[in-house]
């Protein structure tokens, strides 16, 4: 018989212990691995130096008075394209200060945030007790995922990076707080807690991140004590969550009252298990790619079956998610980060008309990532970290060609076009692209398709009513306006417009109320002046008129038609003279406006002062090249009995292609 021993088994080493020893993020070998990462990323995303400014750029940067004026109050305190994230604003404004509107510095930027957000994880990951494999793997997963492209080459999604940046820098230092217990690394966490909440409301998701960490990363189990600390970190919380809801509702984001009376309740559970899923099914099959993925439609009075499939295989992904987890918490943690990051888009409450975002998939990312590197590097010497870094090659193609998408709207958004050809969001936006390269009729046909489709946006609507203004249908404008009264977002331009299409149907005291609305929200926009002047006029107003035409000259001094409008009033008051005097002032300050010339000579031909009235037409003809002067003095002489020198101004004005000079000397034979 074999002798026993006393064997004594080996000290077993908790794997949720923090290394403490984690080489500093300054060491060299983590200087070359940023480099690396940053290369990689700089390659992916090299087809973004030839895109433009898109989408929401334009009320984030192009149309924000605030980036483009620096006005630090507002982009401190005001909200944005209902968000409330001043430190994005900021960086936008202190970049739109150097280059304005060159894209350039603002996808750089987004590069360098993404690049240092991909190092950061791997740092975090590497504070996790995690080895070099699984730690690179996340770190180039991350950099590399096609889904991240929107949130990465779009310049106005710089709040996803931004906060992300914050958020993860906060993580770093929560860690070094956990194995140090040294309280200053605490008081920075929180610090950087609130920079990434200025910077994106989803920030607030953290303290729960946290919770899930140390449960089931350092393992050390629910304990009050680790609420307790957390309390700064909820508060952070609760304060932003606030205020970004508040946003939402003035922006009239909250889209809850919409979603609820389209769908049942049953219905909007099946949405948010399809919402769910589609992101781990994208994070294995990032294909089909689009900018904006539509609530699904109703065709025989309920959604497509794909969404009750999606309840099942929900219940089936959270069932093995949750018995793999009792012996592995590495995969609660990873399933756990998703959701928790996720939890505020997922639509349970809903905000705007997407059903998902590749944007929203950008911090929760770091959840289904992480599970595939760690399975993927958990034995360095395995032929499975070579498959993922072969993945990571393989993204790297798939981003390099889906940053191409972001070019401009039309190559945004002609794909998603494609696979909803009746959505109003898409059918908008290409309106807006077709408007941009000033194809105004098919611009008008987009938008005109996306209001029928229930578009019920303000921007459309308003858009669809100056085009009709532009074309003279100024009922058609009026119904248009009428519209973009009733939706979000408010603009008083939308009075103006509407003050402006009555002013040219010559009903003026329609137009009044609303030109007042105007002119009272912005005193210094020239357009509003300019219509609220001519309604007073035009209602016999005349001392309000100049008033108001005066303004707009201290304004803008070389505003000749305010001048102009002031010498019209003394006409239509009856007195000539002085209009006449104003007017030889006016032409004296600005030679070459025509406009002065004609009124001028209207009015003197009237008090028979034909000779001055050539004189001033005379001094027209050599600014004019239409031959309109040189037609109106040969009219001038035809009429006082003048024929061969009235023949002689005909010819000169045909020699400028005048069509009725040409015509009158051809009914009476005269060559020119």
């Amino acid at each position: 018989m074999a002798k026993k021993t006393n064997q004594r088994k080996p000290l077993q080493t908790p794997a949720t212990v923090l290394v403490n020893e984690t080489p500093a993020i300054t060491s060299p070998n983590n200087f070359l691995f940023f480099g690396i990462l940053m290369a990689l990323v700089f390659v992916a995303y090299s087809k973004v130096w030839s895109n433009n400014l898109v989408w929401d750029d334009d009320p984030y940067i192009k149309l924000n008075e605030a980036v483009k004026n620096f006005d630090l109050k507002k982009l401190l305190t005001g909200f944005h394209v209902g968000n409330y994230h001043p430190l994005t604003m900021l960086t936008l404004a202190i970049e739109y200060a150097l280059v304005g509107e060159k894209p350039w510095l603002y996808h750089f930027d987004n590069l360098l945030l993404h690049s240092a957000n991909s190092f950061l994880l791997f740092k975090i990951l590497q504070k996790l007790n995690l080895n070099r494999s699984i730690s690179i793997l996340s770190a180039l997963f991350f950099a590399l995922h096609p889904m991240h492209v929107e949130s990465v080459a779009w310049a106005a999604e710089r709040k996803d990076v931004l906060y992300t940046f914050f958020l993860f820098l906060s993580f770093w230092f929560y860690l070094k707080y956990k194995s140090s217990e040294g309280q200053l690394n605490f008081l920075i966490s929180l610090l950087m807690f609130i920079a990434a909440s200025l910077s994106k409301g989803m920030a607030v998701v953290l303290p729960a991140l946290l919770l899930i960490t140390d449960w089931w990363m350092l393992g050390k189990g629910f304990t009050i004590k680790g609420l307790i600390e957390k309390i700064p970190f909820f508060i952070v919380t609760f304060i932003f969550a606030y205020i970004a809801t508040k946003a939402q509702k003035d922006a009239g984001a909250d889209a809850s009252s919409v979603i609820s009376a389209a769908y049942s309740v049953s219905e909007r559970y099946r949405i948010v298990n399809y919402a769910y899923l589609f992101y781990w099914i994208k994070t294995l099959w990032p294909v089909d790619l689009l900018p904006f993925y539509p609530y699904p439609g109703k065709p025989g009075g309920s959604i497509p079956g794909i969404y009750n499939l999606a309840a099942i295989a929900f219940v089936l992904f959270l069932g093995a998610g949750f018995w793999l987890g009792r012996k592995n918490k590495k995969i609660w943690w990873s399933i756990g980060f998703f959701t928790i990051a996720i939890s505020t888009v997922i639509q349970i409450l809903p905000v705007g008309s997407a059903i998902v975002a590749d944007r929203y998939f950008y911090l929760s990312s770091v959840g289904p990532l992480f599970l595939m590197a760690y399975f993927l590097g958990k034995k360095p010497e395995a032929v499975w970290v070579k498959v993922g870094y072969g993945i990571a090659g393989i993204w790297l193609i798939m981003t390099f060609l889906q940053t191409g998408h972001w070019k401009n709207l039309y190559t945004l958004f002609k794909p998603a076009e494609k696979k909803y050809p009746e959505d109003a969001m898409v059918l908008s936006n290409l309106g807006w692209y077709y408007l941009a390269e000033k194809d105004f009729s098919t611009a008008k046909a987009f938008m005109i398709r996306a209001d029928n489709n229930g578009f019920k946006n303000a921007d459309v609507c308003r858009t669809i009513g100056s085009m009709y203004i532009d074309e003279g249908d100024y009922k058609s404008a009026l119904k248009y306006l009428e519209r973009a009264a009733t939706f979000t977002p408010k603009s008083y331009r939308t009075e103006w417009l509407t003050s402006l299409a009555h002013l040219r149907l010559g009903e003026y005291a329609k137009a009044l109320p609303f030109s007042e609305i105007a002119v009272k929200s912005d005193p210094e926009n020239i357009e509003f002046l300019t219509s609220h002047s001519q309604i007073l006029m035009n209602l016999g107003r005349y001392e309000e008129s100049n008033d108001y035409f005066g303004k707009i000259i201290k304004l803008k001094p070389d505003s000749w038609d305010s001048y102009l409008n002031i010498a019209y009033s003394y006409r239509l008051k009856g007195d000539k003279l002085t209009e006449i005097k104003l007017l030889k002032e006016l032409i004296e300050k600005a030679p070459d406006y025509l406009p002065a010339y004609r009124n001028i000579g209207v009015s003197l031909s009237e008090l028979g002062r034909n000779d001055e009235v050539v004189a001033y037409w005379q001094r027209a003809t050599v600014y004019d090249t239409t031959g309109d002067y040189e037609y109106n003095i040969g009219i001038n002489y035809a009429l006082r009995g003048k024929t061969d020198i009235a023949r002689d101004w005909y010819i000169k004005a045909a020699r400028k292609g005048k069509v009725d000079a040409i015509n009158i000397l051809k009914t009476n034979g005269v060559k020119y």
